[in-house]
């Protein structure tokens, strides 16, 4: 899915930086966040949770605009996201062309 979205993006005129797990996501943020307009999330990542990364990436800069995909989550956890500032969400599983339509809804293509 990673690859399937990143083409998919790319084709709608986004650049993409991809990470596999939790870990290469924060590093890969932390070395282009000048770069990066968002943040597109899952919460099953490998290594960390989704919520880890969540805390870490509004560390390093709290106006970061994130997309959150998850399959489920307790209304508690989407609560403790809206408190985080979270506003946009896609529901596992999703087509690409919700993604792009979530990405576009706030944000133009580059």
């Amino acid at each position: 899915m990673l690859r399937l979205m990143e083409k998919i993006l790319r084709d709608h005129g986004y650049r993409v930086l991809t990470a596999a797990d939790g870990e290469e996501a924060i590093e890969i943020y932390r070395r282009h966040k000048q770069e990066i307009d968002a943040v597109l999330l899952d919460m099953g990542l490998p290594k960390m949770t989704g919520w880890e990364v969540l805390l870490e990436l509004k560390d390093e800069n709290p106006d970061v605009r994130v997309v959150i995909a998850s399959g489920y989550l307790e209304p508690e956890s989407k609560n403790r996201m809206y408190g985080a500032g979270i506003k946009h969400f896609v529901n596992k599983p999703y087509m690409p062309e919700e993604v792009v339509k979530t990405l576009q809804s706030f944000m133009p293509h580059r």
